[in-house]
């Protein structure tokens, strides 16, 4: 059961991105900054050039060869880490055949792919970048961030945004989520700023506190829902101060 609900949870992200997506352009690749880039296609892949191999974070839905957008910027080789399992973050790791993750999303990751494990305190050295890993369980529960603390930003996913951020089926849990918020805002001295995979490209620091306060409203029953109709069901989002989830 608990795979099926994380499954349609999934395939109602997929559906909402998708919709977005097919009245969208060809993606583009944008330059963040030296050897930083994005691609846009509604669920942002970002890519570092390091010294000796290239750092690509999430994989989207797979409607774009990555390899080739990357081969235009850097012939070197090219490392796959996953911030979590979600089909919209996952889709191009066929183009690859293996990938880093937090082994608690191990299983929504298709078989086939060679999975390496990440943990919280390892360290991702290409040589101009340097990322620490932390996990941050509760949008799923292998959910992870990269942290460059030289260069004083981290890679969210889809932890910490604006939202809708997207907390339906067992893969999501609330309690846990805001304990992941408390230890990630210990950190908020080494980060200027959030890069996120929806909506917003990038926030403030004071992100991490907005999710934590909207999500202790939801919590606390303090936020009226609103509702609207997704794939032929009714489902709800509670819009906070900052912060909006879709949830149960």
């Amino acid at each position: 059961m608990k795979k099926l609900t994380s499954l349609i949870a999934c395939l109602l992200m997929a559906a909402s991105v998708c919709s977005a997506q097919e009245k969208g352009s060809e993606p583009k690749t944008i330059k963040i900054d030296s050897n930083f880039y994005y691609i846009d296609d509604f669920s942002r892949q970002f890519f570092f050039i390091g010294t000796e191999k290239v750092l690509l974070v999430d994989t989207g839905f797979g409607k774009v060869d990555l390899a080739e957008r990357i081969r235009e910027y850097s012939d070197l080789p090219i490392e796959v880490v996953l911030t979590h399992g979600h089909v919209d973050h996952i889709g191009g790791l066929n183009q690859f055949g293996e990938c880093y993750a937090n082994e608690k999303d191990f299983s929504m990751i298709p078989e086939g792919i060679n999975k390496k494990p990440l943990k919280d305190g390892d360290i991702i050295d290409i040589g101009n970048f340097v990322f620490d890993i932390i996990e941050i369980p509760g949008y799923t529960e292998g959910s992870i961030v990269l942290l460059e603390k030289n260069r004083k930003f981290i890679i969210a996913g889809d932890s910490v945004q604006e939202g809708p951020i997207f907390m339906f089926g067992d893969v999501s849990k609330f309690d846990a989520y805001i304990a992941s918020m408390e230890k990630l805002d210990r950190y908020k001295k080494n980060i200027k700023t959030i890069y996120s995979a929806h909506n917003t490209l990038s926030y403030g620091p004071e992100y991490i506190k907005y999710c934590i306060e909207d999500a202790r409203l939801f919590k606390a029953g303090k936020i009226v829902p609103f509702e609207s109709e997704v794939m032929g069901k009714m489902r709800k989002t509670y819009k906070g101060k900052h912060v909006s989830f879709f949830a149960d």
